[in-house]
């Protein structure tokens, strides 16, 4: 049984679908102007400030 053939044409078929779904452009971060950001409050899990905010820095 040889069924290299099928298996290959799926396998460019998937890979062409999935190009057509890719084709919009990547975004990546934040867009200019977001309000998004907010400040950072550290929480220490372990030892003797575990269950504190504290800063490590």
């Amino acid at each position: 049984m040889n069924f290299r053939g099928p298996i290959g044409a799926g396998l460019m078929l998937a890979i062409a679908i999935s190009g057509v779904y890719a084709a919009e452009p990547l975004k990546s971060g934040l867009e200019v102007g977001s309000k998004k950001i907010s400040p950072f409050h550290p929480l220490n899990v372990t030892g003797s400030a575990a269950g504190k905010p504290q800063c490590l820095v």
